[in-house]
């Protein structure tokens, strides 16, 4: 994230140069790329969680060793 200020700021201080401009563009695709990657893991995680949990919801729910009330 340094690299992205230290772009900023100089696009700030020198509006002229269009090449700060396109840098911290760059940048900012380049974290946007990475996060989305990250987000698509993490969606398959809890997709991947949510089957499992599913497939076993009778053992989760009730499981064994666990006392039955007997009325």
């Amino acid at each position: 994230f340094s690299e992205r200020g230290d772009a900023v700021a100089k696009a700030s201080k020198e509006t002229h140069v269009m090449d700060y401009r396109s840098l911290v563009h760059d940048k900012d695709k380049a974290i946007y790329s990475e996060i989305r990657v990250i987000v698509f893991d993490i969606r398959g995680f809890y997709a991947e969680l949510y089957d499992i949990i599913n497939k076993n919801l009778e053992k989760v729910t009730n499981p064994k060793g666990e006392e039955k009330p007997s009325m």
